[in-house]
């Protein structure tokens, strides 16, 4: 694959992994659901299938949740014209809580979790779209997690 063919399938793959956290943080769901493929699937504390399914499990999460996910490393790794994978480092923050409702900083704070996506992409009609991406931890909190 020519290395312009390759940056543009890694440029377009890293911004949907940008595009999960910032959409996911600021609770825009269907924005978010619509970064998977029709069929697309995503496997975080379960196993998630298709668009509508996935902005069902969005809605489903709690009013008084604030996140950040901080992304680094993302490596993509075309593998032909339509199809790339790709890992994706997170850190990830969160509070629930009556302060998430605030419009202030949460203090004190500490990372809730710590691991990376695997990531699946496949180019679709509407451009490219995570067709797979599931979670591993390494480190978590189980503070962060409590409801």
């Amino acid at each position: 694959m020519e290395n312009n063919v390759f940056d543009g399938i890694s440029r377009a793959c890293e911004r949907l992994s940008i595009a999960y956290a910032v959409y996911l943080d600021t609770q825009r769901y269907g924005e978010f659901a619509a970064l998977f493929g029709d069929e697309g699937v995503l496997k975080v504390s379960g196993r998630v299938e298709g668009q509508a399914a996935i902005a069902r499990a969005m809605a489903n999460r709690p009013a008084k949740l604030r996140s950040r996910h901080v992304l680094t490393n993302i490596l993509i790794e075309p593998v032909d014209q339509e199809h790339a994978t790709g890992t994706t480092y997170l850190s990830l923050y969160r509070h629930i809580g009556e302060a998430s409702l605030e419009d202030k900083p949460i203090e004190p704070f500490a990372p809730a979790a710590v691991g990376h996506y695997s990531d699946q992409f496949k180019l679709t009609n509407q451009g490219w779209r995570f067709a797979y991406r599931e979670l591993h931890l390494a480190f978590r909190n189980p503070e962060y997690f409590q409801t």
